[in-house]
């Protein structure tokens, strides 16, 4: 398990990360999402121990998360960390010699998973012959060469085409049925619920929401309604007391309640409109994403 507590980190006089705490449990997969800025690449950083906390602490199954520990944490990084002038080779000796690995095995792992994605083609070429997607790959394969418990992916998808995508996914959720606990970022919605259990929005260095994904899609879409009619303004102002009103076209409108129970009082103060459509909306992790931050998530 890791545990997040309290966690705290300055740069300069700004605080980016403002007592931060969370848990992951082995096997599970932890969404972290915030717009550029809110402070989650720090918080990966701090949990590799690149970076030190100015306050809080940080556990791996108990024990503070030292260079023994590092070793069973692999980290894919958002902004590339390859070394252009190496070949993939030379990077992945690099690499797992950093790890405390032996040379055989790191020339066994990696040209296994050189293997599994379908470049080992690439084994002797040098970084900055690669595309921006292979040397995702690269680096991808990086964090995996030795075989580590815990996994920080940082923007995993990033610059991949549709088919690679998915092929990342697909290795992400074979890694969890291995037992792998995992936590990554990304700027696309769609993966983030497809590929997560429980999800940790931060804004401006703070924590927002901290929950189980299918918990709070169900608690958000039975306060969701998509109402379709003719409803006079001074209705739409009563209305608006009880939750966000939001006209998504003419005569079309999205309520988000504050609370679920006072969809009776909306069925009575639209008793009198000329009402074509009243259904329960089921809501995106995008549209939980807006109403705790007040912007969406995928700009």
């Amino acid at each position: 398990m890791l545990e997040v507590k309290n966690l705290v980190k300055y740069f300069g006089i700004k605080k980016v990360v403002d007592n931060v705490s969370f848990k992951l449990d082995e096997g599970k997969i932890l969404g972290v999402l915030g717009k550029n800025g809110a402070g989650k690449s720090t918080i990966f950083r701090m949990i590799l121990n690149i970076l030190e906390p100015d306050d809080g602490e940080i556990l791996y199954n108990g024990e503070k998360i030292d260079s023994n520990i590092s070793d069973k944490i692999g980290y894919l990084p958002e902004v590339g960390s390859l070394i252009d002038s190496y070949t993939v080779f030379e990077q992945c000796m690099y690499y797992g010699k950093m790890k405390s690995m032996k040379t055989e095995d790191i020339k066994n792992n990696m040209f296994d998973l050189l293997e599994r994605f379908g470049i080992t083609e690439y084994a002797n070429m040098k970084i900055k012959e690669l595309s921006k997607g292979n040397k995702q790959k690269i680096q991808f394969i990086i964090a995996l060469l030795h075989n580590p418990d815990l996994l920080v992916l940082d923007e995993p998808f990033s610059g991949l085409d549709p088919v690679s995508v998915e092929y990342f996914k697909k290795i992400i959720l074979e890694l969890k049925e291995q037992g792998k606990t995992i936590m990554f970022s990304s700027h696309i919605m769609s993966q983030v619920e497809m590929l997560c259990e429980d999800v940790v929005i931060i804004d401006k260095g703070k924590i927002i929401l901290n929950c189980n994904l299918n918990d709070i899609k169900q608690e958000y879409s039975s306060k969701t309604l998509d109402i379709t009619g003719e409803i006079s303004d001074s209705t739409l102002r009563q209305i608006s007391i009880f939750g966000r009103v939001e006209e998504k076209e003419k005569n079309r409108y999205i309520i988000n309640l504050a609370n679920k129970e006072r969809i009776n009082d909306i069925f009575r103060l639209l008793y009198t409109s000329n009402i074509t459509k009243f259904s329960v909306l089921n809501v995106s992790l995008n549209d939980i994403f807006l109403d705790k931050v007040g912007t969406n998530y995928e700009e």
